[in-house]
């Protein structure tokens, strides 16, 4: 009779129980040390080969991981770690033995074999560092390259160092107390003069290594000691550099290294796909080289998609210089599995959120924890001191997670059954701005919550991708929230996407339903589709006046509002505009009353009616106001998207009345706020135009004016008409050549530069800022540095992909090159450190 596998399997749980006890039993009637070790080593055994059975057992009989932990009682991950490793749960803490004595690890610099790429400007920092330091860390991430540019360091000072340059290689030890002997008589005085010790791979035994280096530094004042680790010692007199992944190198190291593995690589021919898989690969040197390694069998464009499974195609089958196998995930695990539980449930947790984070966001996704505010501040700077998240330098108080250590989180909670419930987490967290929005709070509050959603639109993304793929019932409200965010910065396609899924997808509510068919309209009309503007916004309706809910049936009518103004029929919108205030003055609706009065308003101005458009601009501002906390300032109160277009259209208003000092104060104020509109900050930059047209600053008139037209958007006849007159009588004050030349810089200008331009109403230079390319071109060309491809570059200078085509045809031809790669080299030796105010 054949046996049952899980038949067998209870018989060695059970096997491993009567053992363990055995053990047990064997350890309490010994009092010799010697024999009670040897239990204990037995009994860690004993139990691992114990819960590996137990495991199994569970599983076969089909417990999943979360459920086997609950009855263990210890997280998850934990579980599954331990389960992989094969070692027991219970551990003791070690303490070091009366001989701790191991031979030392310490001999010269190792060689490597391949060329050194890159670096430059570290090494000369690190060099002028060490003359006036004792004690120098090189900390940084994963596979950044840090014992490599310790060894090109070493080698490069020797001749400055008498007594010699020592290296020992921290990485063969395990135990804190082994760090002496493996330095041994490295760190003795030399007869001949200065000498300097490297410590690499200090990390893991870091207690050992503070200890070791405060010896040295007392009884060897001539010995200068580096560091390289994934955190600093934080030892006094400590200097730390941080190693970041590289830009504009990683696309050299990449052709690099794919040439020496592969003769006959061309870099060159393949230099777009390149950056954008060094851009996956986080610039990290260790990662770029084992994807270069591949190029003996790949090419960079079948490469980039498999980029997907990283861990399982970044593996070195050879030995490194210092006789480690490379593999990415390997590396990674190195850092992972040296936090201590909380820190290893908390990396994980953050690797669900791709748009960075802060407190608040990290608190969201590890919910559940039960960790207190503080602890979970605690954690995140112990995370970023070891390099496992870094500071987001674009935007403080911020973290980020890698891409490659994102990866691994989230294998780790996949392997544990908790990625799913973690995504929830970060789903309904993200639910709740929507939440908030819906009560149409006012001034300051509507601020705040606007600014936490701007900080995480790509959080925001990936969720509505997350809720999609996995049928959550969030996915309309996450999409709807999204796309009325990346409205305002003219994502058009990407918002009417968002849309239409939202509108094929059967677990939308009706409400939603009409809302989404609401902003399609909107973005219809901002596409130029008034037809398909006018049916979404009548479908819209329909389906609000079936629902008992105010508020659905507010914005339907505003979105019938505005299609009728878009499609000539003015005075019709303004009807319905009238109707919707009358019926939320009834309901006591006054916030939301307010926000439908500046929409008339803008209606009533291109009506031509700028008395009532006053009027319903004066009633809208004192509502926003009485609901604001007064104790904030006018320009915070204003800060949000609701501020922003109430304060643009008193602007335009006030323009066309001719009323030009309030009209100026209303602009400067739209000018100064950091909301994300793009639509309303180029008409406020055209009423800026026309108050310099009225001061006879023509030139500055037809810069800005030559700029928004560049930058492009849909603009109503009413104002065309008046950006017409203005640019006119500037043209004809100033003459062609003149005028050609002032719209000439206006078409090279950035939004921001344009926004900066307007507020100081200074005269714009469109000097070469280097002795070639100018203004814009060396803006394009330093993103072309950084990896970026080219609809990313037209995305953040806000121009279209084909004027990046044709800067970078204009860069190659002046700089006489042929490919991004020598952009980028030219970038790196001329470029790179020159100001370029506003962009």
């Amino acid at each position: 009779m054949v046996e049952h596998e899980d038949d067998s399997l209870i018989k060695q749980v059970e096997f491993y129980r009567r053992r363990l006890a055995a053990v047990a039993e064997s350890a309490g009637n010994t009092t010799e040390t010697a024999a009670m070790a040897a239990a204990f080593a037995e009994a860690q055994r004993v139990a691992a080969r114990g819960l590996r059975s137990a495991v199994e057992l569970g599983l076969e009989r089909g417990l999943s991981w979360r459920q086997l932990a609950e009855l263990l009682d210890i997280p998850a991950s934990t579980l599954h770690r331990q389960y992989r490793s094969g070692a027991a749960i219970l551990t003791a803490r070690e303490s070091p033995p009366d001989r701790p004595d191991a031979p030392s690890t310490a001999g010269r610099v190792p060689p490597w074999f391949d060329t050194f790429v890159g670096r430059e400007r570290e090494l000369a920092d690190l060099t002028d560092l060490l003359g006036r330091t004792r004690l120098l860390s090189v900390i940084g991430p994963v596979g950044v390259g840090k014992t490599r540019l310790a060894a090109e360091l070493a080698r490069r000072v020797e001749p400055a160092y008498p007594g010699g340059v020592r290296w020992v290689p921290l990485a063969p030890v395990t135990k804190p107390w082994q760090v002496a002997s493996a330095v041994g008589t490295a760190g003795e005085p030399s007869a001949t003069g200065a000498a300097l010790l490297v410590l690499d791979n200090c990390e893991h035994v870091i207690d050992g290594v503070i200890d070791v280096v405060s010896k040295l530094r007392a009884s060897t004042p001539q010995l200068h000691i580096v560091t390289t680790s994934r955190e600093a010692l934080r030892a006094q007199g400590e200097t730390v550099m941080v190693l970041e992944p590289l830009r504009a190198d990683a696309v050299r190291l990449f052709g690099t290294r794919a040439s020496e593995s592969t003769p006959g690589f061309e870099a060159g021919a393949w230099a777009g796909v390149i950056a954008e898989i060094c851009d996956r690969l986080d610039g990290l040197p260790l990662a770029i080289e084992l994807a270069a390694g591949q190029m003996d069998v790949l090419t960079p464009e079948l490469l980039l998609p498999k980029l997907a499974d990283r861990f399982e195609l970044l593996v070195d089958a050879q030995r490194g210089p210092v006789g480690r196998r490379r593999s990415l995930r390997d590396a990674i695990r190195w850092s992972y599995d040296r936090l201590d539980e909380a820190g290893r449930e908390v990396f994980a947790r953050l690797s669900v959120l791709p748009g960075g984070f802060d407190e608040q966001s990290a608190a969201a996704v590890t919910a559940g924890l039960g960790l207190p505010r503080a602890r979970l501040s605690a954690l995140l700077t112990g995370l970023a001191r070891k390099s496992l998240i870094v500071l987001d330098a674009q935007r403080p108080g911020r973290f980020r997670m890698l891409e490659s250590l994102r990866a691994f989180g989230q294998e780790v909670l996949l392997d544990a059954g908790e990625l799913a419930p973690t995504q929830v987490l970060l789903l309904d967290w993200l639910v709740g701005f929507e939440q908030q929005l819906v009560k149409y709070p006012g001034g300051d509050e509507l601020t705040t919550i606007e600014q936490r959603i701007v900080a995480e639109l790509d959080n925001l993304r990936h969720a509505v991708n997350v809720a999609a793929t996995i049928g959550h019932p969030a996915h309309p409200i996450l999409s709807i929230l999204l796309a009325r965010f990346l409205a305002n910065t003219s994502d058009l396609a990407e918002v009417e996407k968002l849309l239409t899924d939202v509108l094929s997808n059967p677990l939308t509510s009706p409400p939603h339903r009409s809302n989404a068919l609401t902003w399609l309209a909107k973005n219809d009309t901002r596409q130029g589709d008034l037809d398909a503007a006018v049916r979404h916004s009548n479908e819209a309706l329909a389906l609000a006046r079936e629902l008992d809910d105010v508020e659905t049936l507010a914005i339907a009518l505003t979105s019938v509002m505005f299609t009728r103004g878009s499609t000539g029929d003015l005075r019709g919108g303004v009807r319905v505009g009238g109707e919707l205030v009358a019926l939320l003055r009834r309901e006591d609706r006054a916030g939301l009353a307010g926000w439908v009065l500046n929409k008339q308003a803008w209606l009533l101005v291109a009506d031509g009616d700028l008395a009532a458009a006053r009027e319903a601009i004066a009633e809208s501002i004192r509502i926003y106001e009485s609901r604001a906390d007064q104790a904030v300032p006018i320009a915070g109160r204003f800060a949000n998207h609701a501020g922003m277009s109430l304060l643009h259209t008193a602007a335009v208003t006030a323009t066309l009345q001719r009323d030009d000092a309030a009209a100026a104060e209303y602009v400067t104020a739209v000018l100064a706020m950091a909301v994300p509109d793009r639509d309303t900050v180029l008409s406020a930059i055209e009423c800026a135009a026309i108050l310099a047209v009225r001061q006879q600053k023509y030139a500055l008139a037809l810069t800005l004016t030559a700029g928004t037209t560049a930058v492009g958007r849909p603009v109503q006849e009413f104002w065309t008409r008046h950006l017409e007159a203005a640019t006119s009588t500037a043209q004809h004050a100033i003459g062609p050549a003149a005028a050609g030349a002032a719209a000439a810089r206006g078409s090279s200008m950035t939004v921001a530069q344009l926004t900066d331009l307007a507020v100081s109403g200074g005269t714009p230079a469109d000097e070469p800022l280097t002795d070639v390319l100018t203004r814009r071109e060396l803006a394009v060309a330093r993103r072309v540095a950084d990896g970026l491809t080219n609809a990313q570059i037209a995305k953040e200078l806000s121009i279209s992909p084909r004027t990046v085509d044709s800067h970078l045809m204009n860069i190659r031809t002046k700089l006489e090159v042929r490919t991004r790669v020598e952009v980028a080299l030219w970038v790196d030796r001329n470029g790179k450190h020159t100001r370029l105010p506003g962009v």
